[in-house]
């Protein structure tokens, strides 16, 4: 009963914001009101539902931890944090909707996982936002980039790029690489630690844009240099610190932050490729059968506020969407300033399709050479 309760407030908040658009002049004092009491009724409803379960891609971090405590600090709604990689959070979540007893509210992930969830139909419309409407924000990409153009109902949440992490000793700066592309060369053989392509990783967004970009020709070369594929995103930056790798393709700036903090001068540099940088962008949906639908859009609301995104700024290297916040580490934070990789940021069809079809192409290469059977 309570539930019904609930997703019947919510039509009726929604109900309110469509009869003050479809009754007052955009942009007027009325409609502005009109919003405001909307959103008033939507926090109201969140307040009585009291919890948001939010899953997502990977361990909780600090920023993670901080956002849900100044979350339930503001509006009193408890978060309860799910993390867990695709395959598990999938896994939990179809097995409690096929016993009727869903408890996830949010995913967040990188847009990808995001986008083929809105592909196969598996979120709902979060209705406005205020923070996403909020008048002359500088944003990296616009948070409602697919819902204005009708490509279901990821929001995205935040930016962050791709480093090409060398070992100073083994690849002396002279020697390169500079680009993605050199990656090719084969003076890199048995040099480099590529993270797998499998999935939505590193190595697949690699894999992807690698091959849109300079062809099968170009995966091939790469792959003939990679020594040895990883999953452990986290440990392969600390593999090149340590000199076991000479070239990782590719941490993000999150994965890099862990060996920023070692002593200068560091034993490794990240090199901002010439090319361009891969940028991923951070998704959330509010899921199908949510069970506190109202708390998961006061959060998605939150999310995108300064408050939170400085939160996300605050940690090294953490990945934020509004350009007005202050990065805690600023050479960590380039993805907000460097020219972007060919096709980036990717559309809504290559993160819900195309990404999944092109990492693909990297297969028989990564067999040919032994890396996998």
């Amino acid at each position: 009963m309570k539930r019904r309760e609930t997703l019947a407030q919510m039509g009726s908040v929604l109900g309110l914001g469509a009869l003050g658009a479809a009754g007052t002049a955009a942009g007027s004092p009325a409609r502005a009101q009109g919003d405001k009491v909307a959103w008033d009724q939507v926090v109201a409803a969140a307040k009585k539902e009291g919890l948001l379960v939010w899953s997502f891609f990977g361990a909780p971090g600090a920023a993670t931890e901080r956002q849900a405590r100044e979350f339930e600090k503001l509006y009193g709604i408890k978060v309860e944090l799910a993390p867990g990689r695709t395959g598990d959070f999938e896994a939990r979540w179809n097995a409690e909707r096929a016993a009727g007893k869903a408890s996830i509210d949010i995913r967040s992930s990188g847009s990808p996982e995001n986008r083929r969830l809105a592909a196969r139909g598996l979120d709902q419309p979060f209705g406005t936002l205020p923070a996403a409407v909020e008048p002359g924000v500088p944003w990296i990409l616009d948070p409602l980039v697919d819902v204005k153009a009708g490509n279901g109902n990821t929001l995205m949440i935040s930016c962050g790029g791709y480093f090409i992490l060398v070992n100073n000793k083994l690849c002396p700066p002279e020697r390169g690489p500079r680009s993605y592309k050199e990656l090719e060369d084969p003076k890199y053989k048995g040099l480099i630690v590529l993270s797998e392509p499998i999935g939505p990783s590193p190595g697949s967004r690699w894999a992807a844009y690698g091959w849109k970009a300079y062809g099968d020709d170009y995966l091939r070369k790469v792959i003939d240099n990679v020594k040895a594929l990883t999953r452990a995103e986290i440990e392969a930056p600390k593999q090149i610190a340590r000199g076991e790798y000479g070239i990782f393709i590719h941490p993000t700036q999150v994965g890099a932050a862990d060996i920023w903090k070692l002593p200068k001068p560091h034993p490794f540099r990240l090199v901002v490729p010439e090319d361009g940088v891969m940028l991923l962008f951070g998704g959330m949906n509010l899921l199908k059968d949510a069970p506190h639908p109202n708390a998961a859009r006061v959060f998605m609301n939150y999310i995108l506020s300064k408050s939170a995104q400085q939160i996300a700024a605050d940690d090294p290297g953490g990945p934020f969407i509004r350009k007005d916040v202050t990065p805690k580490i600023p050479e960590l934070a380039h993805f907000a300033t460097a020219k972007p990789f060919p096709n980036n940021p990717d559309t809504y069809e290559f993160g819900s399709k195309l990404f999944f079809e092109w990492s693909a192409k990297a297969e028989p290469y990564l067999k040919a050479a032994g890396l996998k059977k």
